[in-house]
């Protein structure tokens, strides 16, 4: 009996192990894609990434209410930045982390007048931009960024030229890529250097794909439709020998003067999501730069988003799981602690139209679940969970089956992406009548509207939830060798 015991104390430590992982990674290595609203099957604009940090740290799904601030009042960060309030702040739903020593980490949100934010997409500055303009300690961060846009803009280009306003004021402390957007655009904003920005409007009819380096190649701040930036942009790069004084070209090369282009651990992710969107365009998997904006052979969805969102460079020999491509750093890994696609539509009310598709862990195995932004409240699962595996908060539930099934690829963790995949594809087959009855709803009583929206969401996220824990048990139990076959369609 006692070595029954010790066995089956040895098998849940193993288990805990898998589920927790380390913690070793810092918020440095995501992948996003934007995409206008000429580009996408359904018209929406389109904001999507991953946020790679961890395998063991919770996110938090929470409503930020609508605030009236008295004249004087500030808002202040654990980094050092304190900016003025506005008089109001405007309620916005968003995914914070569960621990704000560093800074909320609010990341993604929709707030109420339908402008999201995605931020951010971490990069590398190069030396000579860093040594002539330094990064701020105390300036804006990732950190801050969503709680400082998110409250206080009404349309993208409002939200934008805010954060560049900032930049310039308190500088930034890293460099970054993130997108800002509403129902008609999305601006694609990058930081340099300590106190240089650019932002180009994406085409209507085009995506753009982002992983950890600054792209944006072709700025014209004449064109004020499609760009906007730091009032010394240019000339500061050319003064401090950043781009060559005899460069005659009408347009500038931010991300050749201010980044660190070419690597291969950020560019083959470039490759593979224009391969992805576009396979009409064949290119080298080797090239140190790939176009900025590509037009889609076909109109994107939000399920070809998630799916690449989770893919690891299939049926190419990049691929980790083979020997050639052990090396990859793939788009879908194990540390993402969640991933999120914004669809922005503008074909019926803002609270309805605008909806966060959103995973918790690995995207692979796990499923991205509704919250629209006429919500009013999250369920108190997703406000739990810490670094620590629990059995109370969304995140653990999620995290739990996609690392246990992760230990077995081809047999558990096919069975579990199959079970996910079906329930994804139920969520996504019942939207077009959940918006139907909210409209309905929301013309005669917006609130009763929002009511029912707050409902759906939060009752999809419980059940999903439910679900979860019971694929963790199933898994747990398989793995420990006394049953098989546990996704039977029925649980």
């Amino acid at each position: 009996m006692k070595m029954h015991g010790m066995k089956k104390a040895c098998v849940a430590a193993a288990i805990s192990a898998l589920i927790v992982g380390g913690f070793a990674f810092p918020a440095s290595a995501c992948t996003s894609v934007f995409a206008g609203k000429k580009a996408t099957a359904d018209g929406s604009v389109m904001v999507a990434r991953n946020e790679d940090v961890s395998s063991a740290w919770a996110k938090h799904v929470k409503v930020f209410p609508r605030k009236v601030h008295k004249v004087g009042e500030q808002q202040k960060f654990v980094t050092g930045l304190t900016v003025d309030q506005p008089s109001v702040s405007y309620k916005y739903i968003a995914v914070p982390d569960w621990d704000p020593s560093d800074g909320p980490f609010e990341e993604v949100g929709i707030n109420e007048y339908g402008v999201a934010i995605s931020a951010t997409n971490s990069a590398d500055a190069n030396e000579k931009a860093i040594a002539s303009d330094p990064f701020v300690d105390n300036g804006v961060t990732e950190s801050v960024i969503p709680s400082l846009v998110l409250p206080r803009a009404k349309t993208a280009h409002e939200g934008a030229e805010l954060l560049g306003k900032y930049i310039e004021k308190y500088g930034s402390t890293e460099a970054n890529g993130l997108a800002i957007a509403d129902k008609n655009e999305i601006w694609y904003l990058e930081m340099g250097s300590g106190h240089q920005w650019v932002a180009e409007r994406v085409p209507d009819n085009a995506y753009l794909i982002v992983a950890n380096g600054l792209r944006i190649d072709n700025v014209n701040l004449s064109d004020t439709k499609n760009f906007m930036g730091s009032k010394t942009l240019v000339s500061y790069a050319v003064e401090n020998g950043l781009v060559s004084s005899n460069d005659n070209s009408s347009t500038f090369d931010f991300a050749l003067a201010y980044g660190d282009i070419g690597q291969l651990y950020n560019t083959r992710r470039e490759w593979w999501g224009q391969k992805t969107f576009t396979p009409s365009k064949v290119q080298n998997a080797d090239l140190k730069r790939y176009p900025l904006f590509m037009i889609p052979d076909q109109k994107i969805t939000p399920k070809q988003v998630m799916k690449f969102l989770g893919s690891h460079y299939e049926g190419t020999p990049y691929d980790p799981s083979t020997s050639t491509g052990k090396d990859e750093r793939a788009v879908g890994v194990d540390r993402t602690v969640e991933s999120h696609v914004i669809q922005l539509r503008s074909n019926m009310p803002a609270d309805i139209a605008n909806v966060m598709w959103l995973s918790l862990a690995n995207p692979e195995y796990s499923v991205y679940l509704p919250f629209y932004q006429g919500a009013t409240d999250t369920p108190a699962a997703y406000k739990l969970g810490n670094d620590q595996y629990d059995d109370q908060s969304a995140y653990w539930a999620f995290r739990a089956p996609a690392a246990l099934a992760a230990t077995s690829p081809d047999t558990l963790g096919v069975g579990l992406k199959n079970y996910w995949n079906k329930y994804e594809n139920q969520l996504i087959a019942n939207q077009n009548l959940v918006e139907k009855r909210a409209t309905l709803l929301y013309k005669t009583d917006k609130q009763k509207a929002n009511q029912y929206l707050t409902k759906y969401s939060n009752d999809t996220a419980k059940d999903a939830i439910t679900k979860a824990k019971q694929l963790r048990n199933g898994l747990i139990t398989d793995i420990a060798g006394h049953a098989k076959g546990i996704f039977d369609p029925n649980l």
